[in-house]
């Protein structure tokens, strides 16, 4: 779909093409309940298009997974990104989106289930990571984005930064491997926890260094550091985990 307006794409089944769904220059339009699952790049593609609804979607073992970018306005909500796995590949890749909403989604065994490049403005809230490489990995010039009510399960890094600046905020969310105590049984953490993990900053500079995953000196650098942040961001914490899982 090229230079469209007010389009309604529901209940199809694409499998096995190049690019399941592309958009270029479409904005007011709806993306409803359609499977894409084996195509040999993107389930869904999409630039330069504005105020669009992706609702329901399923996006399942695609190359390259799902690429939304150069856009603003955009709603997601419902969706499934599952089994996008590869050395490039996202359950979602974002550059340069602002203004938008990631709402209710699920993402689950992806390499990287959120990849975000210059995003801003963006509410990401009651969304499922579950056992992904990374669940979201922060790149570049990112700023305003919100992180609440999400499940982080299972994932080997929750959360991956390029820096060590952090302007956005993580509140609320449950995250599996938090190992804080609630002695006011109030069902929120009273230690703050920190996401990121050394180790994952040092496997962005060294992707080789991942062999090393779940070895006990690992575990003791990421202790280390969560205890005096050098490398990544000291402001980068969720002031309220939960302590059991938001439904």
């Amino acid at each position: 779909m090229w230079h469209s307006e007010n389009l309604r794409v529901k209940n199809n089944r694409i499998i096995g093409v190049r690019d399941g769904i592309y958009l270029e220059f479409t904005n007011n339009c709806v993306i409803e309940e359609n499977l894409c699952k084996e195509n040999l790049r993107y389930g869904l593609h999409f630039m330069f298009s504005d105020h669009n609804e992706y609702l329901g979607n399923t996006f399942e073992n695609n190359g390259a997974g799902v690429a939304v970018m150069y856009s603003k306005f955009i709603e997601m909500r419902r969706n499934l990104f599952r089994k996008n796995w590869g050395s490039a590949s996202y359950g979602l890749l974002l550059k340069e989106i602002s203004d938008s909403e990631l709402i209710n989604n699920t993402f689950e065994d992806n390499t990287i289930a959120i990849s975000a490049d210059n995003t801003n403005r963006i509410n990401y809230q009651h969304n499922d990571f579950l056992g992904n490489g990374y669940a979201v990995r922060i790149r570049g010039a990112c700023y305003n984005n919100i992180f609440t009510e999400n499940n982080f399960v299972a994932n080997s890094f929750d959360v991956a930064y390029t820096g060590n600046i952090n302007e956005n905020e993580f509140k609320k969310n449950f995250w599996s491997e938090y190992t804080g105590y609630d002695l006011d049984k109030d069902g929120t953490g009273d230690v703050p926890y920190r996401p990121v993990k050394l180790f994952s900053y040092l496997v962005n500079k060294t992707p080789e260094a991942i062999i090393l995953l779940r070895s006990i000196f690992i575990g003791l650098l990421d202790f280390s550091e969560k205890v005096s942040p050098i490398f990544t961001p000291a402001e980068l914490i969720d002031p309220q985990p939960q302590m059991r899982k938001i439904k």
